[in-house]
């Protein structure tokens, strides 16, 4: 059994086509522009990342000089204390 379409039918699903084709293609264009903003955002975020781990590294090694410039502590004097007529002279 040998099933037949009419011509009418056939050019109905060619409309149906084209439009899904122009549906896709507008879905893709849509999609690449949001690749495009997605990378520029990934490239934005990874220069802040950059400079905010320079900044860590920067503040790191500051503290780290800070530590090692420290001069000792002095050594603790004696102070005396004397008694002198219920006061307390150093």
């Amino acid at each position: 059994m040998v099933e037949s379409i009419s011509l009418e039918q056939l050019k109905e699903q060619q409309g149906q086509l084209s439009q899904t084709v122009g549906n896709l293609t507008a879905q893709k264009a849509t999609l690449e522009e949001q690749l495009e903003n997605v990378k520029n955002s990934l490239a934005t975020n990874q220069g802040a990342l950059q400079y905010a781990s320079a900044l860590i590294q920067s503040i790191d090694q500051d503290v780290v000089d800070d530590i090692t410039d420290v001069e000792p502590a002095a050594e603790p004097e004696e102070i005396s204390v004397s008694e002198s007529d219920g006061e307390v002279v150093l």
